[in-house]
């Protein structure tokens, strides 16, 4: 069993590592440079794609919820990574709050 969780999740950091190595030029305008994208890159993708992230109408707290209920189900973002990953997806995905 431990066997075959590595090798998932070898395979989840492959798919990453693909996904930000042959996406990076095509999203570049989309996801601007910035501490936090490859966390976003590596970590978010794992399960949702990215047009989740560029569709989505959320505030800067609906982001913070967003960010912290995916910690706590288990993204693998480490302590050090939030406060970049939730600045870079406030910074150039939040809306307005009305």
């Amino acid at each position: 069993m431990k066997r075959f969780a590595t090798w998932i999740t070898s395979g989840i950091v492959i798919s990453g590592l693909i996904l930000f190595s042959t996406g990076i030029t095509q999203s570049q305008e989309i996801f601007p440079a910035g501490q936090g994208r490859n966390t976003l890159f590596l970590v978010c993708v794992q399960c949702h794609s990215l047009n989740r992230v560029t569709e989505a109408k959320l505030t800067a707290a609906d982001w913070e919820f967003i960010m912290y209920d995916m910690i706590s189900r288990g993204a693998p973002v480490r302590e050090e990574e939030i406060d970049a990953l939730k600045k870079y997806l406030v910074d150039n995905f939040a809306i307005e709050a009305k």
